[in-house]
């Protein structure tokens, strides 16, 4: 089953603004996932990505939203255009009322508590908007600032997909976190 949106809105925050991701991002997400230690987690990369990789990683985001399963926004510092980084959901599962996020950040911007301001105007999205009921990430084990980013906002730790993805050489174990519904209004109001 899939949502249906004639567009993909765009959301506000305190500091920024959520837009729909476009081909005119190329450069900027290059940039994101150029800079120190954002792919170190990634499990779509395997070596620094080059352009035609980005160009597929837009066309996957158009067509998540085309099909109806998922929307990714780029993150902007307000005033700005520029993208600094994404932040967003797939997997939308309407007969389970469940969704997975995803998300990165350019390095310039970590410990600055954007990545947490996206993410709650995501779940926020997800759970008003959408009706879920639960929201799934899941996190490459060892990456220690994600999962207390994830807590942070009400996640759950629930359990370890060992041996979940092979990459640059070795099976890699994921752990996953889960929030329900009630307990994201419970914390964030």
């Amino acid at each position: 089953m899939k949502f249906q949106f004639h567009e993909a809105p765009v959301i506000e925050t305190e500091r920024l603004r959520l837009r729909p991701v476009s081909a005119g991002d190329l450069g900027d997400w290059m940039a994101v996932w150029r800079s120190p230690g954002v792919i170190d987690y990634l499990i779509d990369f395997e070596d620094l990505p080059q352009e035609d990789m980005g160009r597929e990683i837009i066309e996957w985001a158009d067509g998540i939203f085309v099909e109806g399963s998922g929307i990714r926004w780029a993150l902007t510092l307000k005033p700005s255009k520029a993208m600094i980084g994404s932040c967003g959901f797939h997997l939308f599962d309407r007969r389970h009322h469940r969704v997975e996020i995803g998300y990165e950040l350019h390095s310039d911007y970590w410990r600055q508590g954007i990545m947490s301001e996206a993410v709650r105007a995501v779940l926020g999205f997800c759970f008003d908007r959408l009706a879920v009921h639960r929201v799934e990430a899941d996190v490459v084990e060892g990456n220690a600032a994600s999962a207390a980013l994830l807590k942070k906002a009400g996640f759950s730790l629930e359990g370890i997909w060992r041996d979940r993805v092979y990459k640059r050489g070795a099976y890699q174990s994921l752990w996953q976190f889960g929030i329900l519904k009630p307990e994201f209004h419970a914390l964030h109001g």
